[in-house]
């Protein structure tokens, strides 16, 4: 059994090492939807990429599997950083866009709020989620949200309270 993500975020250092780029942990963990295959998911943002490449690689490249890729993805170039440690995969993003603005923090944040308001959507989304489908369509599919599922959740962020309680059916 692996240890809690907390700690593995914590032993490996994460952020503090990532403190100067704006970390923020998102994804399935911290909003306890997470399956077997969970990563440890960090958004960060850099405006020198090959920098942060180089940092991260000094930081990290010593650990299983270490990579460093180069994407675009919004059409903004970007950077994954991805390792095996402590029993956890891990995955860095880092974009040269404030990390609050990115879309990976963006869809956390709407699913966040989601969740906090609907907490019986908690489950319908991890057994959509048991069944294969990523965190974004799974959201999507349980709130009966039509068209492209990461757009659709964003559609959702300036939503108010009443909107989203009203969309979840509560």
């Amino acid at each position: 059994m692996r240890i809690p993500y907390e700690q593995a975020i914590e032993r490996l250092g994460l952020l503090a090492n990532l403190c100067s780029f704006d970390p923020i942990v998102i994804g399935t963990l911290p909003l306890e939807i997470d399956v077997s295959s969970s990563d440890i998911d960090i958004a960060c943002s850099c405006d020198d990429l090959d920098r942060f490449a180089e940092f991260t690689s000094r930081q990290y490249e010593s650990q299983d599997g270490f990579q460093v890729r180069h994407s675009i993805f919004q059409e903004h170039a970007s950077i994954v950083v991805q390792f095996h440690a402590l029993g956890w995969d891990v995955d860095i993003f880092c974009q040269p866009i404030p990390t609050a603005k990115q879309w990976g923090v963006r869809h956390f944040r709407v699913e966040q709020r989601l969740l906090v308001l609907s907490p019986g959507l908690k489950s319908a989304v991890t057994e959509l989620k048991c069944s294969g489908l990523k965190t974004e369509p799974a959201f999507a599919k349980a709130l009966g949200l039509s068209g492209e599922s990461y757009a659709a959740i964003l559609g959702l962020e300036h939503c108010d309270d009443r909107e989203l309680l009203a969309l979840s059916g509560m």
